[in-house]
């Protein structure tokens, strides 16, 4: 009997947090090691300054080596996913290497008082790259113990012919006790669903290569879902669901589909970086919030903040907050101004000349500084910094978001809704519909905490240009 799939991968990633923060950790030791303990060493490169001792050292790896894992985590995404080659894994893990070699540099320049050597971080990032890769090595070899001793999960093979022959043996020829389940046609969407929890499908490779491509975003929808391997041959460039790589696992050319970044160790490590960063604007901003709010206060009539019912987290629904910027009774003149103008279509209404809005309410907008107090959602977890705009739940943007932009608008949804994002950053209200649409999705499929950053750094001038606010 083999573990249910979220178990499996809760321990391995688990392994994987443990033996990599093990590794940083000897990588750190090993060069102090090499840089204080040995004498013909300090003869070639003598040493600057006190050494203030591995105690010291290891009170400051207590807060590097999670930072190490924070980064592996989220920018090389070392624990989500799958790797098209050792060479690709190893090329994350030395991306990895060199940012948290970065990060550590800049925390002993903070600390240079304590004297850290600067050499011996340098020498512990070079030897972290192996490290590491003997960690994955290590992990990668338990795992495949376990499998040995569990009922491995079956492949199934839908599409029937030459092609499916060769790739049942090829696999066979790897995995003798592999279970291949083999469909000549396909079933119907809520079928394939329904065989796929109860047979505990891992990977699905399909071989229908003339089928629709609405069908096609079905199958994708319904792996992803269900954390199902899906593949097909030959063609899927078309199909962008997620980030599609080249695959040759199979003893044939395939691509694999990609599942969103924004899963297991990445939502964890965004979530805390949301909670960090909302905290430290709630409390730096304070009395900007307060002076805004005298202000609302003085310029209409009507509460300071405006709270609006939206579509959260995999289409939770949950109370945004902004400044009002509007007239106390602007919702009952909503159909009014839509009537007069809108020149957006797909779920987003925006009016240049919105008579609603106050005085105070269109400087606020102009600099987006109404959006202020989502930082309280961002807090409070239905909001993040970074992410797609949240979408209103009266409104049926939703709808109209399928209407124009077919399934795939459904992954909008399933991502925690943000303050800025890319859209935001790049024209802001002055781009169209699907522009915006196509930027959501590259943002959800290629998330990195490193893109997070970048864009909040860009949103800081797009606020102060006021370009595309109203």
């Amino acid at each position: 009997m083999s573990l249910p799939r979220w178990a499996r991968e809760a321990c391995r990633t688990a392994l994987h947090l443990a033996f990599d923060a093990a590794a940083v950790f000897l990588a750190f030791y090993a060069a102090y090691s090499i840089r204080f303990s040995w004498d013909w060493f300090a003869r070639l490169i003598p040493i600057a300054g006190e050494d203030p001792g591995w105690e010291h050292w290891r009170r400051f790896l207590q807060a590097i080596v999670p930072l190490w894992i924070l980064i592996f985590a989220s920018s090389c995404r070392l624990y989500s996913g799958s790797f098209s080659s050792p060479f690709d894994r190893l090329l994350r893990i030395g991306q990895g290497a060199f940012l948290g070699t970065t990060m550590t540099l800049v925390a002993a320049f903070l600390y240079s008082r304590l004297g850290y050597s600067r050499l011996t971080i340098l020498f512990a990032g070079i030897f972290a790259v192996p490290f590491v890769s003997a960690s994955h090595f290590v992990v990668l070899w338990i795992d495949q113990k376990i499998a040995a001793f569990e009922r491995t999960r079956p492949l199934w093979l839908i599409g029937g012919g030459k092609v499916s022959m060769l790739i049942r043996e090829h696999v066979l020829s790897k995995q003798p006790s592999r279970r291949i389940i083999e469909s000549d046609d396909l079933p119907a969407a809520f079928e394939m669903a329904e065989k796929a929890r109860r047979d505990d499908i891992a990977e699905l490779v399909l071989l229908h290569a003339d089928l629709d491509r609405k069908i096609l975003l079905e199958i994708a929808e319904i792996c992803e879902t269900e954390t199902i391997q899906f593949r097909m041959i030959p063609d899927l460039l078309e199909l962008r669901l997620g980030e599609i790589q080249m695959d040759d696992s199979l003893g044939l050319p395939a691509y694999r589909l990609q599942h969103t970044q924004l899963t297991g160790a990445n939502f964890a490590a965004k979530r805390i970086f949301d909670i960090f960063f909302s905290g430290a604007v709630l409390i730096l901003l304070g009395p900007v919030f307060l002076l805004i709010g005298v202000l609302i206060l003085i310029d209409s009539k009507g509460p300071v903040l405006f709270k609006q019912d939206r579509m959260g987290f995999r289409g939770t629904p949950f109370q945004a907050y902004k400044f009002r910027t509007m007239v106390a009774d602007a919702e009952k003149k909503l159909g009014h101004v839509k009537s007069k103008e809108n020149d957006q279509k797909g779920g987003f209404f925006k009016a240049k000349h919105d008579p609603r809005v106050t005085r105070v309410g269109r400087w606020l907008r102009r600099f987006s500084l109404d959006e202020l107090p989502q930082f309280i959602n961002v807090f409070l977890g239905t909001m993040s910094v970074v992410g797609p705009r949240p979408l209103a739940l009266t409104t049926g943007e939703m709808e109209d978001l399928i209407r124009n932009f077919g399934p795939t608008a459904k992954k909008r949804v399933n991502t925690m809704p943000g303050i800025t994002g890319l859209w935001q950053v790049s024209g802001r209200s002055d781009i169209s519909s699907e522009e915006r649409f196509k930027l959501d999705m590259f943002y959800i499929e290629h998330w990195s905490l490193g893109l997070d950053l970048e864009i909040i750094l860009r949103t800081v001038p797009a606020m102060i240009s006021g370009k595309g606010a109203y």
